[in-house]
C-alpha cells in the first residue's frame, strides 16, 4: 500500500498476515480490490492505512477482514487464504496438482461472483481478485479478496429467535412467523443464485450459516434481503429437481416448512408463474427421485412435498 502500512490484530496467525503482505507487495492487491468492489468510491492510490482482523481460520480457508482507510471514508474487504490441504474432490481433481485444483476453484468462485454480480445483484459478494505465486521455498500462495457484506447469518438469526421465545419475549406465533420468514429468504436467495449461475450450477450445502442477511432489524421482525457469502461443493448441471431435492433436505421436510417457506420462497426468486411452471414441469423427475429414495431407503420422504405440488396443478 503506497505510503502507509497494513497494521494486524494481535490474534492474527501470522502465517496468514505474511500471505496477504507478500501479495500486496507483489501486486498491489489491496488497491486492485478496493477498485473493483468500490468502482464508483474515487479510491485514492494513496492509503493511509490498513487494519486486518480474522473472521475465521478453520476450515478450507483462513478468512479475514481488512478494513482500509481513504481519507474519512472505510472500506472492508474480505481475504480468504486457502490452507495447504486439497479444497477440491473430484475425479478430475484427483489427477491434478493440488496447487492446479486450488488455483482453478478460486479462479472459477471469481469468473461466478462476477457472473453473479451481473444478474442478480447482492446475491454474492463482489470479487476483488484472486492471485497465485510462489514463495521463497516454492510452496504455493494463493489469495482471494471480495467485499465484506455486514449482517447475521440465517442461522444466527434462527437461534436469536429462539432465545427470545425462551425468555418470553416472544410468543409460539410470533416466533414461528418470523422463523418460517428466515427460511423462505435464504430459500429465495439460494434460488436466486441458481437463476443466475444459468439455472446449470448449484451447492450441495445450501447451509443456513452461508445466507448473511444484510438489513435485519433489531427485533428481527424485517429480514428483507441476504447474500450468500460462500459456496462449497458446485454441483454442474444442476436441475431444478437437484436444487429442490437440497434445499429440502436442508431446511426440513416438514409440511409447515414447504408450504409456507420451500414453495413460497422458490415463487418468490423467480416469480409466481414460473415457479409454478418449474415445479409442475420438474414433478415427474421428484416423483422418479422419490420412488427410487423408497426402494434404496425405505421410506418415502418427499411425498408432502410432492402432494403440496400436485395441489398447484
Amino acid at each position: 500500500m503506497s505510503g502507509s502500512a497494513l497494521q494486524w490484530a494481535p490474534e492474527c496467525v501470522p502465517q496468514h498476515v505474511e500471505a496477504i503482505e507478500a501479495a500486496n507487495r507483489l501486486f498491489g492487491c489491496v488497491r486492485q480490490a478496493l477498485r473493483r468492489v468500490y468502482p464508483d468510491s474515487g479510491v485514492h492510490p494513496f492509503l493511509l492505512r490498513g487494519v486486518g482482523a480474522p473472521l475465521a481460520v478453520g476450515g478450507a480457508m483462513a478468512v479475514y477482514k481488512l478494513t482500509v482507510q481513504c481519507g474519512r471514508h472505510a472500506y472492508p474487504l474480505v481475504c480468504k487464504i486457502p490452507h495447504q490441504r486439497r479444497l477440491v474432490y473430484s475425479a478430475t481433481a484427483d489427477a491434478q496438482a493440488q496447487d492446479d485444483a486450488t488455483s482453478d476453484l478460486l479462479d472459477t468462485l471469481a469468473d461466478l461472483a462476477e457472473t453473479v454480480s451481473r444478474r442478480a445483484a447482492g446475491v454474492f459478494p463482489r470479487c476483488g481478485g484472486v492471485w497465485h505465486w510462489r514463495d521463497d521455498t516454492d510452496a504455493p500462495r494463493h489469495l482471494l479478496i471480495e467485499a465484506f457484506i455486514p449482517g447475521v447469518s440465517v442461522e444466527r438469526l434462527l437461534l436469536q429467535y429462539e432465545q427470545r421465545l425462551l425468555a418470553g419475549e416472544l410468543d409460539a406465533a410470533a416466533y414461528a412467523q418470523r422463523r418460517v420468514a428466515a427460511e423462505r429468504l435464504a430459500v429465495a436467495t439460494y434460488v436466486r443464485l441458481w437463476d443466475a449461475l444459468g439455472r446449470r450450477l448449484f451447492t450441495s450445502d445450501p447451509s443456513p450459516w452461508n445466507v448473511l442477511v444484510r438489513d435485519a432489524d433489531a427485533a428481527g421482525e424485517r429480514a428483507g434481503s441476504a447474500t450468500i457469502i460462500d459456496l462449497h461443493s458446485l454441483q454442474e448441471e444442476a436441475g431444478f429437481p437437484y436444487v429442490v431435492q437440497r434445499l429440502a433436505a436442508v431446511y426440513g421436510l416438514r409440511e409447515e416448512v414447504l408450504e409456507r417457506a420451500l414453495l413460497p420462497g422458490i415463487v418468490e426468486a423467480v416469480g409466481q408463474e414460473e415457479g409454478r411452471r418449474l415445479l409442475l414441469y420438474n414433478l415427474p423427475c421428484l416423483e422418479a427421485a422419490a420412488e427410487q429414495a423408497r426402494r434404496n431407503l425405505g421410506v418415502d420422504t418427499l411425498q408432502p412435498l410432492l402432494r403440496l405440488i400436485r395441489r398447484m396443478g
